[in-house]
């Protein structure tokens, strides 16, 4: 259809703008406008789908080169004897007289055999190729790849939480208090905890995993109905470089006696990854317990320290 409207654009454009015509039959019967519409009775003309056919009855002779511009009647085809012999599929444009088609239209070169050229839509507009396959939005590429089903390791919006780390846990801590198994009333006593970062693998959503756990938080339970939080498991007094009953950011001092349960409890954040890929946080924090340790707590006028005051002036009792 593109090319029937084109054709007839040519065609059209050549008549009107040939400066000659001459006609075979019934020669100076009637005007070359007359022959053009029909009205000449010596001239046969038909007019269909191509346009008006008058080669019956006139024969139309071309301007060459040298009048302007060698268009070339073989719009669509070769050269024509009656112009350019070397025309090609578009007309030769290499003279002054333009493409050969009428104002406003264009030809846009096909790059592939299945036509001479495309119309195009519009100016700026992209080539029409209606044999061209169109893609249908939300359709994947391939219609034999699987869906990936939402919540599974295969979706990139997949929210992991800590209840699904069912089968992969996290290393239990390890807590220390000095002196250790007992305790002075009114004499602080340090306590600390071993945790670290560390990686553990195991089935997670049904397929495997790694989850990296970090020591964020630690809690202890003193025994005594209070309780202290850090967010650092703390030290002895010699590696932090401190004598002997000595406040630090993890001690806590007694105010009664008895025998004493201290617990602990590590708070871990949890990332998570499959197949090596890339680490993705885990929502919430996984509460991870330490063995529970006994002590006794009782009052004492003389306290056993590792130096005498005279060695360590600032230690307890002196």
């Amino acid at each position: 259809m593109v090319r029937q409207k084109l054709l007839l654009g040519v065609l059209l454009a050549s008549i009107i703008s040939l400066p000659s015509m001459s006609p075979v039959a019934a020669a100076g019967a009637c005007s070359v406008s007359d022959g053009q519409t029909g009205a000449c009775q010596g001239v046969e003309a038909a007019v269909g789908d191509s346009g008006v056919d008058v080669s019956a009855g006139w024969e139309v002779t071309t301007p060459g080169s040298e009048a302007g511009g060698d268009r070339g009647d073989g719009g669509f085809g070769g050269g024509q004897p009656n112009g350019n012999a070397s025309g090609n599929s578009y007309g030769n444009s290499d003279g002054g007289g333009g493409d050969g088609l009428p104002e406003g239209v264009s030809f846009v070169p096909g790059e592939d055999g299945r036509d001479s050229g495309d119309a195009a839509s519009g100016p700026g507009q992209p080539t029409r190729r209606f044999d061209d396959p169109v893609p249908v939005p939300g359709v994947p590429a391939d219609p034999a790849a699987p869906a990936c089903v939402p919540q599974t390791p295969c979706d990139p919006a997949l929210v992991v939480r800590v209840r699904d780390l069912v089968s992969i846990e996290a290393d239990q801590p390890v807590q220390g208090m000095e002196p250790n198994g007992w305790l002075v009333v009114g004499i602080p006593t340090n306590f600390y905890a071993s945790a670290a970062v560390h990686l553990s693998s195991g089935p997670l959503l049904g397929s495997p995993a790694e989850v990296r756990f970090t020591p964020v938080g630690y809690t202890w339970d003193y025994g005594d109905g209070t309780s202290g939080s850090s967010a650092a498991g703390g030290a002895s007094w010699a590696a932090q470089g401190l004598p002997e009953f000595s406040e630090t950011t993890t001690s806590h001092v007694y105010e009664s006696t008895g025998t004493l349960t201290i617990g602990l409890s590590v708070a871990y954040a949890a990332e998570y990854r499959f197949a090596g890929g890339v680490w993705r946080s885990v929502d919430g924090l996984l509460e991870v317990p330490a063995s529970p340790m006994t002590a006794i707590a009782d009052r004492a006028g003389t306290v056993l320290v590792a130096e005498a005051c005279s060695a360590n002036p600032g230690g307890p009792g002196c």
